[in-house]
Formats: structure tokens, sequence, C-alpha cells
């Protein structure tokens, strides 16, 4: 069957249900994602600074994720994983300014909603998420995209002040009516060039610094990180209050993550999309729905935002989906008996992965020239408990390191290539990339695209 046709029946078997019957049951969904929030700059993820007094009330009133990692290091692809339970290879938008091929299959958590009577927006705050590079649309019933901040002369993006309003707006219009609502607000503040925000930087001490920097401009940067951070949070406060006042907190599912986190210096390296390490990987993750989910709860085992869709599924339209019968599969897995009922979460394997960026610009019918469909990704990895395994495939390197012991990743096991253990492991790792490997996505960057992603880090 054509995947077309597949996918037109899947969303004609959700369409088919009462959705008017069931819609009022459903609790609603308030997404945020801050774009590069890395968990350990949170101050309820252990920072030794109060960076999140409202993300931290957020996550006393539900549950917390200690050790939450993303699907990929890019805004538009870790976006799509987020949204469709699907690894980057999976779905087929491995890089900014790609999109999921038309054609696909694949179903995706707004759209589901969609199908089973919730109204939907989303306020986005930065160009990589424009609905002309992401179709990303066509999943709901509102898409804001009114980039108003200027960055190296291009209105790329917009601030927390900017978007908040816009939003809470909309909660307020749309919030009270007789249908559910699913509404994700993004947040791109904590993102290079790392503005000061001078109201945001008196901020108090919670404990020790566990790493102590000697690097000045290494300091002032994070210095200024944290004071992106601190200022975002205080916007997502208003937002939080806008639920609060009217009266939906019992009845809405908030969820909380960043798409992908950032190294400051950390490595020799600043910003994310090239490496896996923990400081770039590890995302907050927090949830709350106090009719289900008990307050204070913190689960330390692995998740990945791959199980997001899954349980946002299960705590809201699963015995609709039930009676559908309709074919979902995900990559991830749902958490929502370990966040309602406690019960204990199964160890998993992740894959992290991560794409070569752009290097250059040229008309969709001459990309053969310049870009290729690669067989393998810049890096792959795996994470298994506290083991944690990077492969660069062109480079032929293959590290090892045990983030338990090593959390700072200072101390990794180089494997040397051509040796059995090399091969033994790339090859599990090629094995597993290549049974969901699908053909890459649409791509739709045009010339302005390309100067704003290059000036966003996105391309070399």
């Amino acid at each position: 069957m054509p995947v077309l046709l597949l996918f037109s029946l899947l969303l004609i078997t959700f369409r088919s249900l009462p959705a008017a019957e069931h819609a009022a049951k459903s609790p609603n969904v308030l997404l945020i994602t801050v774009d590069t929030l890395r968990a350990d700059h949170l101050s309820c993820y252990g920072y030794g600074l109060k960076t999140t007094p409202y993300i931290d009330k957020l996550a006393a009133e539900g549950v917390r994720f200690e050790r939450a990692y993303t699907a990929i290091p890019l805004t538009g692809p870790a976006h799509f994983s987020l949204f469709t339970s699907r690894y980057p290879h999976e779905h087929g938008a491995r890089r900014n300014g790609v999109a999921m091929a038309s054609d696909t299959a694949i179903a995706a958590w707004p759209q589901i909603l969609r199908a089973n009577g919730y109204r939907s927006a989303a306020f986005v705050s930065a160009w990589p998420l424009t609905a002309r590079l992401t179709g990303l649309d066509a999943w709901f019933d509102h898409y804001d995209e009114n980039l108003t901040r200027t960055y190296q002369m291009v209105n790329s993006s917009r601030w927390a002040e900017d978007v908040t309003p816009l939003a809470t707006n909309w909660l307020k219009q749309n919030g009270q009516g007789d249908k559910p609502f699913f509404l994700w607000v993004h947040y791109f503040d904590p993102h290079a060039p790392y503005t000061f925000r001078k109201h945001f930087a008196d901020l108090a001490r919670t404990g020790v610094a566990s790493v102590q920097i000697s690097d000045a401009e290494m300091r002032e940067r994070i210095r200024n990180y944290d004071t992106e951070v601190a200022y975002t949070d205080w916007y997502i406060g208003k937002l939080l209050s806008a639920v609060d006042d009217i009266q939906l907190t019992d009845s809405t599912l908030v969820i909380l993550m960043s798409d992908h986190g950032e190294s400051l210096g950390e490595h020799d390296y600043v910003g994310h999309g090239r490496h896996l390490y923990e400081n770039i990987l590890r995302v907050p993750l927090i949830m709350r729905l106090p009719s289900k989910v008990k307050a204070g709860q913190v689960i330390s085992t692995p998740v990945s935002i791959l199980d997001v869709a899954p349980t946002v599924l299960d705590l809201t339209v699963q015995s609709e989906l039930a009676q559908s019968k309709a074919p979902l599969r995900f990559s991830g897995r749902t958490l929502a008996p370990s966040i309602t009922h406690q019960q204990t979460l199964a160890q998993r394997r992740f894959y992290p992965m991560t794409f070569p960026g752009k290097k250059g610009f040229a008309p969709q019918w001459l990309s053969w020239i310049w870009i290729r469909d690669e067989e393998l990704p810049l890096r792959l990895g795996y994470i298994d408990r506290s083991s944690k395994f990077v492969w660069a495939p062109e480079e032929r390197k293959l590290f090892s390191y045990d983030i338990g012991h090593d959390p700072q990743e200072m101390h990794p096991r180089a494997i040397s290539a051509g040796t059995g253990p090399y091969e033994a492991e790339t090859e599990r790792l090629k094995s597993w990339y290549s049974r969901g490997l699908s053909a890459s996505g649409e791509e739709r960057t045009s010339q302005k695209d390309v100067e704003v992603l290059k000036s966003l880090g996105y391309i070399q």
C-alpha cells in the first residue's frame, strides 16, 4: 500500500472516533521547549546557582527525570524526533532546514491529538522551526512565528518577553472551551550569542561549583548563559501563572524540556551539533499532571525525548487509540506507568547521533553536486546505564566513557581502529543504524535560510 494512502487511512481512523464525546475527558497539554538548555544549569538539577525557581516549583509539583537525553543536538531534527518518537535517520530530517519527506507514513502526536478533537497552537522563537523550513504548521490550527529580533542583520529569533504574552493571550482565549487544547511554546533565549541579562545577574548561590574554571572568557560565557536561563525561567513562570489563573492546573499536562544542551567551552568546544558530550545531549525533562502524576518524583533511570510521544498519548487519548487499533510504531517507550503508578522503569539503550552541516548552498535540483545521503552520521553512539560509546566513522575513532565515575568525560578510553573490540562495536552500531535508515527528508533552504542558519552556527 502506498505510504500516502496508509497515512491517510491512519488519520481517517483517528477522525472516525466520536471526538466530541471523549474530548472533555482528556487533559490539556502544554509543551514548553527551551532551546539549548542543558540540564546541569538548572537549580532543580543541582546547579550551584538559583537559576530556575519557577521551573524548580514545576518539578516539585510533578516528576523530574534526572537523566533525559536528546536524540540529536540540532533544533529542527530534535523536535521532529520529539513529535514522532523516531530517530533522525528514521524520520529523515537530519539537519536544520530539512523537513520530513512529504510521503512519509510516520505519525506525529500533534496530528493525533488534533485528530482526536484537540485545538492546537504553536509559538516558536527561532528560524530553524519556521513553517517553510519544517512544514510543522500543518500539524497545528495556529502557528505563530513572527520573529522580530535581529541577529547579524536578519530577523531570526524572538525573546521570551516577546513570545510569552502571545502564548498567554491564546491560552486565555482558548483554554476554557469545550475542547481540550495542545499549546506548544518554544523559547530560544539560552542559545548563542548568550545575551547578558543584567536584571538576572545576581543569582543566589545554592551550592559549591563542581568544576572550578580558570579561563576568564569561559567564565563570562557561563555567566551570560546563566542569566539567559534565569530570564527565560521568569517568563516561563508567567506562562505557568496563566494556567493557574484560569484554573486549568489540575487538568493540564505540562511538559518542560529542551531539544539539546550546549558546550560552553568544555572539551575546547563551544556550541552543539558536532559532538555527543553529556553537556550537549543531557536535557531537562519535567512533567506535571496533578490529577494523575504524584508530586515530587525523581526518576533516575535514563530516558529519551523519544519517550515523550507515547507518554503523552497514554496520558491523553489512550482509550481512543485502543479503540481505533491504529498501527502506531514508536522508537521510544511510554513513561506513563512509572509516573502514574510508580512502576519500575526498565533500563534501555539510547542511540544519539549527529550529522555534518551543509557546507554550501545550491538549488534543490543541484543538491546532488554538493551533498549526498550519508551512509553513516558524523557521530553515532549509544548510552547504556552508565556506559557510553561514541563513534566517528569518517575519522575511524571510537571512544568509551564511564559516565558514573567520569561525569565530565575527561578520561575516555580510545578503542583503536582495526582491533577486535573496534570492529565488533562499530559493526553493531552499523547494523542498528541500517535497520532504521530511511530516505533523507525534504531540503527546503533558500540562500537567505543558509545565511541565517550559518549565523546561528548550524552551517559551516
